[in-house]
């Protein structure tokens, strides 16, 4: 319970003092029914490399609590870090756009009680897989991003599965320029 408290006051923190963006996202698959709907911060960066195109980095922590009766602690905490190439149709820069992203993921811990009611922690980590859509639009002269991202973080034979849906202001370190 105590890491969960310190991940929550690093969240928290990142978001607060680093500008970081937030998102609302669902775990989905087997044995997920039990988990409230999760949130998370990350911070992610494009680089465009072409009139359509943009690498993208993002890095991240994504909390998903269990409807513990017992209170809080029970739950997943994953931390991936990720690279894509995201694609804009109108080759503009703006607009709808696909992102194929892949990481890994970094930290990753399961905190659950067993059978006997004391708590128990499955660190584990692994290889992340991610497809994202969306829409790049400028507002008051900030871009900004509203999105829809299917991800996946295997390990250890199984995998943890998620849909978030969000809208964020982006970070770009080099501008487009358009004739």
């Amino acid at each position: 319970m105590t890491k969960t408290m310190l991940i929550l006051l690093a969240v928290i923190f990142s978001v607060h003092i680093a500008s970081a963006q937030v998102g609302a996202m669902k775990l989905v698959g087997k044995n997920t029914k039990n988990y409230k709907l999760g949130f998370g911060a990350f911070i992610k960066t494009a680089l465009p490399v072409n009139e359509a195109g943009s690498i993208t980095i993002e890095g991240g922590v994504n909390i998903f609590m269990l409807n513990d009766p017992d209170g809080f602690g029970s739950g997943t905490i994953m931390c991936p870090l990720k690279a894509g190439y995201r694609y804009t149709f109108n080759q503009t820069g703006e607009g709808l756009y696909i992102e194929p992203q892949t990481g890994f993921n970094v930290y990753g811990i399961t905190s659950m009680h067993d059978e006997n009611g004391n708590p128990v922690d499955l660190k584990y980590h692994g290889v992340v897989l991610a497809v994202g859509t969306g829409y790049l639009f400028t507002l008051w002269r900030q871009p900004f991003d509203l999105n829809l991202r299917y991800e996946t973080v295997i390990a250890h034979g199984g995998s943890n599965n998620l849909v978030a849906l969000g809208i964020s202001r982006f970070i770009s370190f080099k501008k487009r320029y358009s004739d």
